[in-house]
């Protein structure tokens, strides 16, 4: 292996994942996270963030604990583009280490297999940062809500997003739009069967 291969290999998310599960400390600060992505931030931030969501992790609380960084940093990516540093309030974020052990276990094999197939292409998609934030954004409000059932496919679509900003891999961030696509469809003809359930009980009752 290439000193250039080995820092790449040092550098992927995968590998700072498996450093931060490996730390001594119960909490680590989101900022330590940063310190290492470089101008990948927004996709690092957002692939560990989401990741607890696309498997059911042994972690009842972790939703509750990255949820609102996700939107955050989401909307940010949105509005300011990947140059832009994201807010102290957020690098000041302590994440429990567990957290990122569970990841490593659970989802960390998925993650190698990904990042040995993604490679640059697509610069279509890549070079529009500010509306791939507007789809994280968009995907990190449906996982957000309460509904049923729904987390896993918005979150690998988002996950999907956010490995397609980190390795530039335009065909990634397609597939996420595809997902974005498929979701809100689902959401619609759920919702359209709910509210025609809802009024034929209304007509029933009266």
């Amino acid at each position: 292996m290439t000193r250039a291969e080995a820092a790449a290999g040092a550098d992927s998310a995968s590998a700072i994942l498996r450093s931060l599960a490996a730390r001594p400390e119960s909490h680590v600060p989101f900022g330590d996270v940063v310190a290492v992505a470089g101008s990948r931030v927004h996709g690092i931030a957002i692939l560990l963030f989401v990741l607890p969501e696309t498997v059911p992790l042994p972690l009842p609380s972790a939703s509750g604990i990255l949820g609102i960084p996700l939107l955050l940093i989401s909307a940010h990516l949105a509005i300011f583009g990947e140059a832009a540093k994201l807010p102290q309030r957020i690098l000041a974020i302590r994440i429990p280490r567990s957290i990122f052990a569970a990841i490593a276990k659970y989802v960390g094999p998925v993650l190698d297999w990904l990042e040995r197939v993604s490679r640059p292409r697509w610069n279509f998609f890549v070079r529009e940062e500010r509306l791939t934030g507007v789809l994280c954004l968009y995907l990190s409000l449906i996982l957000f809500l309460p509904l049923p059932l729904m987390n896993a496919p918005p979150a690998i679509a988002l996950a999907a997003v956010a490995l397609g900003i980190i390795h530039r891999d335009g065909i990634l961030i397609a597939a996420g739009w595809l997902g974005a696509v498929i979701i809100s469809a689902v959401l619609f003809f759920v919702a359209a069967a709910l509210a025609e359930v809802a009024r034929w009980l209304l007509h029933w009752l009266w």
